[in-house]
């Protein structure tokens, strides 16, 4: 294929590759890291990735080997195959908010705040107070570190490892760096709630060391109060450090996840 200029930019090869490349960046969008995780109007989705796809589109017409379909079912498998693509890609950078999300869920039932569930409208599924601010913490650590700039340098790449109208094929060595990846992030899961979870764990031990030495006393309407107090304050006196620490895990994981979607 010649790369676009202004004579043939609305040819059906040029128009076919660019919703190619539309809906691939359309699967990403719908998984990714702050599309997903905050309630952005569709809208304003469907026009960034209109404008990300005419970017992309010439680079990826001039290096793609492609061949076009012939009729319009093996178009709509082509749309299928590279909304899947998409999607995965922003899977997988979406487990880093998982992830992070787990580290709340933890804190929650540790602290009693559990209880407190409700459907995030930006998500779909049920996650409490404490889970919404890491969450938010995430993805505000997700943009200012960079790490948007390479889940778009990941799509890019994908279009070399995955080219359009390719099955995804996964040989030994990807499923090895994803064991790795879903390894490393029970390690950032973890690596967040622990120092608050030590802490909360302590104050049961004493807790209940009082309740042998005071038996008259109601433990239970104590620790509730005294529990969520303790929690809320760890968590702002270690939101410097949970920023540090996220991130750097958010520019290891991002750079593996490239790794992984590129030749």
């Amino acid at each position: 294929m010649q790369s676009p200029s202004l004579l043939n930019l609305f040819s059906p090869a040029n128009i076919v590759v660019y919703m190619l490349v539309f809906t691939r960046l359309s699967g990403l969008f719908s998984s990714a890291p702050f599309f997903s995780s905050l309630p952005i109007p569709v809208m304003y989705k469907i026009w960034f990735g209109a404008i990300i796809a005419f970017i992309f589109y010439p680079m990826v017409l001039v290096s793609n080997k492609f061949v076009l379909p012939h009729n319009v079912a093996e178009f709509i498998i082509l749309l299928l195959l590279e909304f899947f693509v998409g999607y995965l890609i922003g899977f997988v950078a979406n487990l880093l908010i998982e992830a992070v999300r787990m580290s709340g869920n933890i804190l929650s039932i540790q602290m009693g705040l559990s209880i407190s569930e409700a459907l995030d409208p930006a998500t779909g599924v049920t996650s409490n107070v404490l889970s919404r601010l890491y969450i938010y913490l995430a993805t505000f650590v997700f943009l200012l570190s960079g790490a948007c700039n390479l889940l778009f340098v990941c799509v890019y790449s994908s279009f070399e490892a995955i080219p359009m109208g390719v099955f995804v094929l996964f040989d030994a060595n990807v499923v090895h760096t994803m064991i790795n990846l879903f390894s490393y992030l029970f390690k950032i899961a973890f690596g967040v709630a622990l120092p608050i979870f030590a802490v909360l764990l302590t104050c049961d031990v004493l807790l209940g060391l009082m309740s042998k030495m005071m038996p008259q006393m109601n433990v239970y309407m104590v620790a509730i109060p005294v529990k969520i107090y303790v929690g809320l304050f760890l968590f702002m006196a270690f939101l410097s450090a949970v920023n540090v620490y996220l991130t750097g895990a958010t520019e290891t994981y991002m750079g593996a996840v490239n790794m992984l979607f590129s030749k």
